[in-house]
């Protein structure tokens, strides 16, 4: 992960390093911030900003927090441009006022727009008025793969599109900040799959072309499998994962839900259970770990302690007691080997 911020930086040199972060974690940017940016008054110091960035696999995804300003991708910008990009940026705090193409929106907090990096645009972000700073999250899709899916390759820029509303935007919104929160922990086809999952679903959002219904629902199914299953793992011990819950953050019905999982080795409440049960298995084994069963089995998501010991031998073949024990014993032989080799240089 690659992270920027100013707050390190002298207040004399804060604005001029923010407009090379811009420009380097993104596309040619022109940045300005006016007297009426300025929350304090004209005379206001310096400009707190910070930008992490992580790639998926093309996708190159980021989380922006700043003060009030205008950033602009002009005709000098679009001739520096080296690649073809599309953003789709999420408002998580405050909102954007935005135009490209004829078209201009406001994008509130929970909702996201698209902008194309091969022809001008202007955003205007406002800092909320609680917390003086705006933030979103946004991915830079390659236009390549995200165009020949449109119905309308044209048509799509400067709209806002509010999660609020539930259908699509809101998966769109909700799998971006699924992929985001879990981006470090997808290793290779994961994150193919994730990258796949959100074009495909960003696609069908924006009004799909004959490319993308021609996709074979199978190659949509998985990626989207492969999406649940990830937030599934991530949120084991913080979100209710009851089926109801996880379709309707992924904005899809019940039926559908299961049906993903049809033709699978593990149903959808096995896949559950199936996690449960790897994360617990990987704490037992942990040198590190020092709580009792039953505070794991409360801990990762088990009516009771005979209720993890039950699921766990169907999973393992064996008892949380008896998993922790062998797990322990490379521990053991490492130190007892250790030990005999100070013995014998001593």
């Amino acid at each position: 992960m690659q992270v920027w911020t100013t707050v390190d930086r002298p207040v004399a040199e804060q604005f001029s390093y923010w407009r090379e972060v811009i420009c380097a974690a993104f596309a040619p940017l022109a940045t300005q911030r006016t007297a009426a940016h300025r929350s304090t008054g004209p005379a206001e110091p310096g400009l707190t900003g910070r930008v992490q960035a992580r790639v998926l696999t093309e996708t190159n995804c980021a989380e922006i927090s700043s003060r009030t300003q205008l950033i602009t991708h002009g005709e000098a910008e679009v001739r520096q441009t080296r690649s073809e990009q599309v953003f789709v940026n999420l408002q998580i705090r405050g909102l954007c006022r935005a135009s490209q193409d004829g078209r201009k929106c406001v994008v509130q907090a929970g909702a996201f727009a698209l902008f194309d990096t091969t022809r001008p645009y202007r955003l205007e972000f406002v800092e909320d008025s609680a917390r003086h700073e705006w933030s979103a999250v946004s991915f830079r899709v390659p236009r390549a793969n995200l165009l020949p899916l449109l119905a309308d390759p044209m048509g799509f820029t400067s709209i806002a599109y509010s999660a609020t509303d539930g259908g699509v935007a809101n998966l769109v919104a909700s799998t971006m900040m699924n992929i985001w929160r879990n981006l470090p922990d997808l290793r290779g086809g994961e994150a193919d799959a994730a990258e796949t999952a959100f074009t495909t679903m960003l696609a069908a959002g924006l009004g799909c072309g004959e490319q993308l219904r021609d996709t074979r629902r199978e190659t949509v199914d998985v990626a989207l499998r492969a999406t649940i299953n990830r937030y599934i793992a991530a949120n084991l011990r913080t979100a209710d994962l009851s089926a109801p819950q996880v379709a309707r953050r992924f904005g899809v019905s019940v039926r559908k839900l299961h049906s993903l999982y049809q033709g699978t080795d593990r149903s959808f409440a096995q896949t559950v259970m199936e996690l449960r049960v790897e994360a617990c298995a990987r704490e037992l084994a942990s040198p590190e770990n020092w709580r009792s069963l039953t505070e794991m089995a409360t801990r990762w998501g088990f009516y009771d302690l005979s209720h993890l010991n039950r699921v766990f031998r169907q999973y393992r073949g064996c008892l949380p007691s008896e998993y922790r024990e062998t797990s322990a014993q490379p521990a053991l032989e490492v130190s007892r080997t250790a030990y005999d080799l100070g013995a014998a240089s001593a």
